[in-house]
């Protein structure tokens, strides 16, 4: 996969991109890859608990997606959705806008909106602007978003392009993958309120992760956009008592007596872990997995570890690069939570909502359906999981994927219209919120 010619772009942003410029070599005895053998597909998540049990990463898939109780069907407001653009200009400082958006949570009956709602529509004006700017425009367009939770997003960008773009706006094609039914309408109404849009927007209904819901590999040239979709992706525990102890895996069993779940450690044999503790320790000389000071503490002391492991994200991208081979990828995410409480490196806030109240659980086993579990997002990781799925598929020996991770804050300055997201006191959220988010983009190889 070689870099093409790269069209003009963002003076800066360009900049970030070429000083996060990696090489990569497809890696000694790379896995070969048919259909998804040596992936743990989620249809497990069926299978009793009472038996054999489950790994940690198909328990909570079954916790969050499992189309009748997981939590992403079950709760009809999970992901939450503003009609109206807020009039920023209208807003006085920081204390009414926070005010202004706890009104809106009360009036939702929900925990919190992504920040593309609540800059809407500026947020999605500003990746669709990034893309603009370093498409190729010798090719149709063509846009892939995972996890567009109520379509806003996807509205926004065609609604740009429709604007600034009529030319490319007339053959591009923006397809939805969505593994929740209920989200899937619900976006496909959003976005048919534009008629033009209609014959530009479709929804593939089913886990972006499984390779057969992307049909055959397609070699076009594309963009795949994921906004707060990284911190929803399951995740594998991992355990070994001492640094030169052996790692082991974590499965979810049916306590006998109690039937409460509980865990229990296994020797390491699962495919996808072993290939994720793999890039993690192997890729670039250093390990990722040790993320706090209290863990590098436990290693110079020969304590136990214990380590969430990104394995949905690796399996989610192994399938892209498989499916999708010449896409761009841009996508943000939280690279930190506040007061986890959970133990282990990366670990996750587990919450649910309560007569109005959010309650933060002490632990993942108490989610089943009825409470989200989030992740943070370790960025430097996910840079080097990109860069190795992108060498599983490579046609050549080497490929070059110029990579960067900035701020949130840095990308919009450099492509969001941010005089319209200012309060009248010169505050601007858009710059000063979410100030634990981060987005990780590469420029296009095709």
């Amino acid at each position: 996969m070689g870099l093409r010619a790269q069209p003009p772009v963002l003076r800066h942003l360009a900049s970030w991109l070429r000083n996060g410029q990696v090489r990569c070599q497809k890696p000694a005895g790379h896995v070969q890859f048919c259909g998804v053998a040596g992936i743990s597909t989620h249809e497990a998540a069926a299978e009793s608990t009472e038996n054999k049990g489950l790994l940690v990463r198909d328990y909570i898939h079954s916790a969050l997606y499992e189309p009748h109780k997981g939590y992403f069907a079950a709760k009809s407001n999970a992901v939450g959705a503003i009609a109206e653009p807020i009039r920023f200009d209208r807003i006085p400082g920081r204390a009414a806008y926070n005010e202004y958006l706890s009104k809106l949570y009360k009036q939702h009956d929900i925990a919190w909106f992504t920040p593309v709602e609540v800059f809407q529509p500026w947020y999605g004006y500003a990746v669709a602007e990034y893309i603009l700017r370093t498409m190729d425009p010798s090719a149709p367009l063509k846009i892939y978003e995972v996890g567009g939770g109520t379509g806003t997003c996807a509205n926004n960008i065609l609604t740009y392009f429709k604007l600034r773009a009529p030319n490319v706006y007339k053959s591009m094609t923006y397809t939805s993958v969505e593994i929740s039914a209920a989200l899937a309408k619900k976006q496909k109404a959003r976005v048919e309120t534009v008629i033009s849009h209609r014959g530009h927007f479709m929804v593939n209904c089913g886990s972006a992760s499984d390779a057969r819901t992307w049909g055959t590999v397609n070699a076009s040239p594309c963009y795949i956009i994921m906004f707060e979709v990284l911190d929803n992706l399951p995740h594998d525990l991992v355990y070994r008592e001492t640094p030169k102890s052996p790692w082991l895996e974590t499965w979810v069993v049916q306590d006998q007596t109690s039937k409460n779940y509980v865990e229990e450690r296994r020797p390491l044999q699962d495919p996808l872990i072993k290939r994720c503790l793999d890039v993690t320790t192997a890729v670039s000389g250093t390990s990722s997995l040790v993320a706090s000071a209290k863990s590098s503490l436990s290693r110079l002391l020969h304590l136990a570890e214990l380590s969430w492991i990104p394995t949905g994200c690796l399996q989610l991208l192994e399938t892209l690069h498989r499916m999708r081979p010449n896409m761009a990828l841009i996508t943000s995410d939280f690279s930190s939570l506040p007061d986890v409480t959970i133990s282990g490196a990366r670990a996750p806030i587990v919450a649910s909502k309560e007569n109005g109240e959010t309650k933060d659980h002490s632990t993942y086993l108490e989610a089943m359906g009825n409470a989200d579990i989030f992740f943070p997002t370790d960025f430097q990781l996910l840079e080097r999981l990109d860069h190795y799925s992108a060498t599983l598929f490579a046609k050549t020996e080497t490929s070059e994927r110029i990579s960067t991770v900035v701020t949130s804050a840095e990308f919009m300055e450099q492509c969001a219209q941010v005089d319209k997201t200012k309060t009248l006191d010169g505050f601007n959220p858009l710059l000063e919120d979410y100030s634990n988010t981060k987005f990780y983009i590469n420029l296009p190889t095709f």
